[in-house]
């Protein structure tokens, strides 16, 4: 009798196991909802202006940045309809100068008409000293970003950093696994443990290195290996030759589009912002 019901009994195991896999992998790749956390420091601003398409603030927290919104939304930011994709761009250390050349990438009239329908936001962060640090800090601001501007849909938002600041939004992305829905490092360096990598298998990752970058290559490219096999719809470039670079929106990924033609970074962030 017992020889009977083995077969079955296997059979139900086997299916109880399978069932219990895929529960786990649904739980793992399954965003979770951001909550967003007032705080005061972080939301009221000593100082702000406006500079050309950019408003300027500067929180009490010590934050300053720059808040790009498509024409149609500098006066009704409180628009909850809108849900407009927010981009949120890190410089590399040193580059508070520099730091609006990541920022343009995003703002120009061709992508705003690509990315989505009623174009993306774009949000500038400088860091408070040379490079960035604190990511809960950073990750408040963003939060209270979005409470002020309620056109920017909490659940699209995409973390775009160069050198430490690709480095610093990884961070975040580990830190806090709610906040971004995409993370773009280029010559990032941040290494990953596995722990870390388990958080954030829902956020998706375009992640660039350069072999002859080095230090930072060394650095950066296990972890890109890595995030690019186990997390959702993620992508690793690697060059050889290019040294310390950013990604730009006519990168090639290495992958190809359902038309056949080579997918750039801007056909992947379409995708991403909108799914």
């Amino acid at each position: 009798m017992k020889k009977k019901f083995a077969p079955a009994v296997l059979a139900i195991s086997l299916v109880a196991l399978l069932a219990a896999l895929f529960a786990v992998k649904n739980y793992l790749y399954a965003r979770k909802p951001l909550g967003l956390t007032f705080d005061a420091a972080y939301y009221f601003s000593e100082d702000s202006s406006k500079s050309g398409v950019w408003a300027y603030e500067k929180s009490y927290s010590g934050h300053q940045y720059y808040l790009y919104l498509p024409p149609e939304y500098r006066d009704d930011n409180d628009n909850p309809e809108a849900k407009l994709p927010l981009i949120v761009a890190f410089h590399g250390s040193d580059e508070k100068g520099q730091a609006f050349k990541y920022g343009r990438i995003f703002t120009g009239e061709d992508f705003q008409q690509k990315i989505f329908p009623k174009g993306a936001a774009v949000l500038l962060i400088f860091s408070r000293i040379n490079y960035f640090t604190d990511p809960h800090g950073t990750a408040l601001l963003v939060k209270n970003v979005c409470i002020k501007n309620k056109c920017l849909d909490t659940t699209n938002i995409v973390g775009y950093g160069f050198s430490q600041g690709a480095k610093f939004v990884a961070e975040m992305a580990c830190a806090e696994p709610e906040l971004f829905r995409a993370v773009v490092s280029g010559s990032g360096f941040y290494q990953m443990t596995p722990k870390e990598i388990l958080r954030v298998l829902p956020i998706q990752f375009y992640w660039a290195n350069s072999e002859d970058d080095k230090g930072i290559f060394e650095q950066g490219m296990p972890t890109g290996r890595r995030v690019a096999r186990f997390c959702k719809n993620s992508r690793y470039v690697q060059y050889q030759t290019r040294h310390h670079f950013y990604v730009e929106l006519k990168d090639k990924s290495g992958r190809k589009n359902k038309d056949g033609s080579d997918e750039t970074f801007m056909d992947w962030l379409c995708s991403v912002v909108n799914e």
